[in-house]
């Protein structure tokens, strides 16, 4: 009793001194079970989310059955959340590490909706997943334009083919599209650079890149026909290529100092 109204009051530090007092008194009575979630919770409203996620984890472990195991998995994703810095895509250097946090926390977002989609924190998790996937989409984002300032269009087109497959439906597809197809036009794809065209003025008929699409269309056709002249010219040449001393397909004959070789 003394340590939940600690708790409520966010007298957290004294809190913890009570739990623990009560898991050592009492370790096979069910407050002691109470007294391990509450200990999590205090190490989490005090910040200290790597404690809070390792005590969470540890509930789960010893206590599989308990009722407030969705909670407590919900909790383990939102201490990972809540470690990913807020203004992480403005630092390059803070990438990868802000990356691999991030990474986790859309596994454990993941794996919790998996098993628990009903669950009362059910709504907070989806939106925690989609502010994660929206970041990473930044990130590749910002990876994608890095690449195309210095004309390395196959890595942009895999960073853009890296935000449909993995990142789609967060605000950045339409984007992704147009540069796989700039990217595409540029490495003499027309055929797979239509395809991405298609794709973005059919499911962004309107959009800000919709009027572009359609000049860059354009663009691919006529690169498209000159490939086909090309082709066709060398083709010709191929077919009716010069006559070799006067006779097509003669083979010229081995010389020395102008004598013929026996």
């Amino acid at each position: 009793i003394k340590g939940k109204k600690a708790f409520d009051d966010e007298d957290y530090l004294e809190a913890i001194e009570f739990f623990k007092f009560v898991k050592n008194k009492f370790p096979y009575s069910k407050y002691s079970i109470e007294a391990d979630l509450y200990l999590a919770d205090c190490y989490f409203k005090r910040d200290k989310y790597l404690e809070a996620a390792e005590a969470y984890e540890n509930f789960v472990k010893l206590h599989p059955r308990h009722p407030r195991v969705p909670y407590a998995m919900f909790q383990v994703a939102a201490c990972h959340f809540e470690k990913i810095p807020s203004d992480w895509f403005l630092i390059p250097p803070a990438y990868e590490m802000d990356q691999a946090e991030t990474v986790i926390t859309i596994n454990k977002l993941r794996k919790y909706l998996r098993n628990w989609g009903q669950h009362e924190k059910a709504k907070e998790a989806r939106r925690m997943l989609a502010e994660c996937l929206k970041r990473m989409a930044q990130r590749s984002m910002y990876v994608l334009d890095f690449y195309r300032s210095r004309r390395r269009y196959q890595a942009v087109v895999w960073r853009a083919d890296e935000i449909l497959s993995k990142y789609s439906g967060v605000g950045f597809d339409e984007e992704a599209l147009m540069r796989k197809a700039q990217a595409l036009v540029e490495l003499e794809q027309p055929g797979e650079a239509t395809k991405a065209i298609s794709q973005l003025l059919s499911r962004f008929p309107q959009g800000r890149y919709a009027d572009d699409a359609r000049q860059l269309l354009q663009q691919v056709q006529r690169q498209v026909q000159r490939q086909a002249q090309a082709k066709q010219s060398t083709g010709k040449k191929t077919a009716g290529g010069k006559p070799v001393d006067g006779k097509p397909g003669q083979k010229p004959e081995n010389s020395k100092s102008g004598e013929h070789k026996k």
